[in-house]
């Protein structure tokens, strides 16, 4: 019996995000027991590992021909990332006072933020204003994150942010489990792209909008159950680094991969407005990181923008509809 798409949608949204959570609990495990500092933590493996939605996402599109999905995708989550999970996590921190001195964030820590912000934003921009990408852009940005990447790496080294040695080496558990989340990552993007574009045909809803919203709210599903726990436990570190890694892996690795393995230019007219959206919600944490604003006021400001987002996708879909 063949499911109709919608289920499909559902089942493959709900394996997205319990199979990376999965992925994203024995990660940190594994780290712990190599003792890495929370703030590499969050901005290399937990970003990473909850970004794997994303990425496996953005390889079933290239394998069955559907970018507008995974573009949407990718601008979407970058949207949810910073406006409805960063909102959500700074509302939470600050209803839990009794943790209140462990959110306290170090200068190290917050340049790495507000840096990565910056060159996140900045690449957002260049996007926007070229209108169209094709390989040669999709080089451009992979050797961004690589470079970027390397040069955070080495500077944690010189920090000796790294331990001496294991707490324990048994993690031959931990790795089978992120192996087998791997794997059910991979079933549910195949099953989330094909039944999300099934049910955009379905609607007569653009692929992209259907990637913007849907998808890009599944595919988010971890870095919101990671970093939900994160802010109730007080390490904001955790949450910011999470998020801005997520969306700097997001528009530079995973869009970059998309695009060179893409034989064709790609027009990014019809998201013009995502980005937008985009890089006035990282320019608005960054003002509030700079400022060391992160409570209950300024999680409402990136809820509200999330809201005017969903609204603005709305609009699009109503007016472009004869």
């Amino acid at each position: 019996m063949v499911l109709p798409p919608p289920l499909l949608l559902v089942i493959g949204l709900v394996l997205l995000g319990g199979s990376s959570g999965v992925v994203v609990s024995n990660l940190v495990a594994v780290s712990e027991k190599r003792r890495l500092r929370k703030s590499v933590l969050s901005f290399l493996l937990v970003a990473f590992s909850t970004s794997l939605p994303e990425l496996f996402v953005a390889v079933n599109a290239i394998v069955i021909g559907s970018m507008p999905v995974s573009l949407g995708d990718i601008l979407g989550s970058n949207i949810t990332n910073v406006a409805l999970i960063l909102g959500v996590c700074f509302v939470v921190v600050t209803l839990n006072h009794s943790r209140k001195r462990e959110t306290v964030i170090g200068e190290t820590d917050m340049k790495q933020f507000t840096n990565g912000l910056i060159l996140l934003s900045g690449t957002l921009v260049v996007l926007l204003y070229l209108q169209y990408m094709s390989r040669v852009i999709g080089i451009l940005l992979l050797g961004v994150f690589f470079i970027y990447s390397f040069k955070l790496f080495r500077r944690r080294r010189e920090d000796r942010d790294w331990g001496n040695g294991n707490t324990d080496g048994r993690i031959r558990k931990e790795l089978l489990l992120i192996i087998i989340g791997i794997t059910g990552v991979i079933v549910g993007s195949r099953l989330t792209v094909e039944s999300a574009i099934d049910v955009a045909i379905y609607l007569g809803i653009p692929a992209s909008i259907i990637g913007a919203t849907l998808v890009a709210l599944g595919t988010s599903l971890p870095e919101l159950a990671v970093d939900a726990r994160a802010a109730y436990a007080g390490h904001l570190e955790i949450c910011i680094g999470d998020i801005v890694g997520s969306c700097f892996l997001n528009s530079t690795l995973i869009l970059g991969l998309l695009l060179v393995f893409t034989p064709f230019t790609v027009n990014l007219a019809v998201l013009s407005d995502l980005l937008l959206f985009s890089v006035v919600s990282n320019l608005v944490l960054w003002y509030f990181l700079d400022n060391r604003k992160m409570g209950y006021r300024e999680g409402a400001i990136l809820l509200s923008l999330y809201a005017l987002n969903l609204l603005s996708i709305l609009q699009i879909f109503v007016f472009r509809t004869p």
